[in-house]
């Protein structure tokens, strides 16, 4: 039951145990909820440090702080938890409810918060059924609405401008400041910018797009068209970054901050990513772009914005991220074609560069 305006929770805590793109799409509901019930503290407890990269400073999270799985670690968060005074307490949309409710369990809050499968684990206050058909953005908006009175998602879409509803990132002047750098020192001024993200975290390499189709899609779109290539690399894609440097009038951004790389990407034209949170740092700052799907479901974490569009090969298998087969070649990859992709990429690449200066 949704609390009435004089009991509306003052300090709810959202535990997040996902990534960077997860976070982002976590982000539009908190700036809503914000929008409508200033007084309300956010606070995060995040579990992968680089994580809470994206709301550092926000004015509509209260207090970031981070967990680890080590055993005593985890203990000391629970106990350290158990003595604040919460009103609620969540999970960020996607984990399994089972986990959620154990750690729940241990704590002291008025409302807990649950996603549901087919099962109500017990000794929860509210509970959100799971849905593999809606974004993690819609999801997580309506697990806030379970305790605070927000219009219905739908009602939320049609008011997105007046409520915040919008991925964020937060920059510092000294990102964009940095990023206006860059351009300059690497003579990338003057023409339209590309950014390409060729990788994502080693631990899901199985949702990278081949590195030689990359180097074909850039020639492809500098043949259209006169503009800067900047290939992102980070720690996980070094060889990939490499290798696409070798392909003619590709610049090479690598070994930097992530706040540095989205301030980087907040002045480009366009962008293209692999299923990756740069992506969702793209989406951010309203950058036209283009994300090629294989096993990852684009239905639930697809780029939240109408600037960001997906590609995908339907095949019948994908998307499989949560079962995956061992015998998998990743067909929905290897299969997508330069060519293809390119063709849903060229009208992004027309509309966006037509603006440019």
């Amino acid at each position: 039951m949704i609390p009435n305006q004089e009991n509306i929770p003052r300090d709810i805590l959202i535990v997040h145990t996902w990534g960077i793109g997860d976070l982002i799409l976590l982000t539009p509901a908190l700036r809503a909820a914000h929008k409508l019930h200033p007084q309300i503290r956010f606070s995060l407890l995040v579990f992968p440090p680089q994580a809470a990269v994206p709301v550092l400073g926000a004015d509509f999270v209260h207090q970031v702080s981070y967990a680890s799985w080590e055993p005593l670690r985890l203990a000391q968060t629970i106990l350290s938890l158990r003595r604040r005074k919460l009103d609620a307490v969540m999970f960020s949309t996607g984990v399994s409810p089972w986990k959620a409710w154990l750690f729940m369990l241990l704590l002291k809050a008025k409302h807990k918060v649950s996603e549901y499968n087919k099962f109500k684990y017990p000794g929860l206050t509210e509970y959100l059924p799971y849905s593999e058909q809606h974004s993690r953005t819609r999801n997580n908006y309506e697990l806030l609405s379970r305790v605070l009175p927000l219009p219905d998602w739908p009602e939320a879409l049609r008011r997105a401008e007046e409520l915040d509803l919008a991925t964020h990132f937060e920059l510092g002047p000294q990102n964009r400041d940095w990023a206006k750098d860059y351009i300059r020192e690497n003579g990338l001024a003057g023409k339209a910018l590309l950014a390409i993200h060729p990788g994502c975290m080693a631990r899901n390499r199985f949702r990278r797009w081949p590195r030689d189709y990359f180097a074909e899609l850039i020639r492809l779109a500098r043949r259209d068209f006169d503009c800067h290539v900047v290939v992102i690399a980070g720690p996980d894609e070094e060889d990939v970054g490499e290798y696409l440097a070798g392909v003619e009038g590709v610049h090479l951004l690598q070994r930097t901050s992530l706040a540095n790389v989205a301030a980087f990407i907040a002045r480009c034209q366009a962008f293209v990513n692999t299923d990756s949170g740069l992506g969702h740092i793209a989406s951010c700052f309203q950058i036209p772009s283009l994300t090629i799907f294989g096993p990852g479901n684009e239905a639930q974490t697809a780029p939240f914005s109408p600037n960001s569009q997906v590609v995908r090969l339907p095949v019948h298998c994908a998307p499989c991220v949560r079962n995956k087969k061992r015998n998998c070649r990743t067909e929905c990859l290897t299969g997508l074609s330069p060519q293809q992709v390119y063709y849903d990429l060229k009208p992004i690449l027309d509309s966006a560069f037509a603006r440019v200066f």
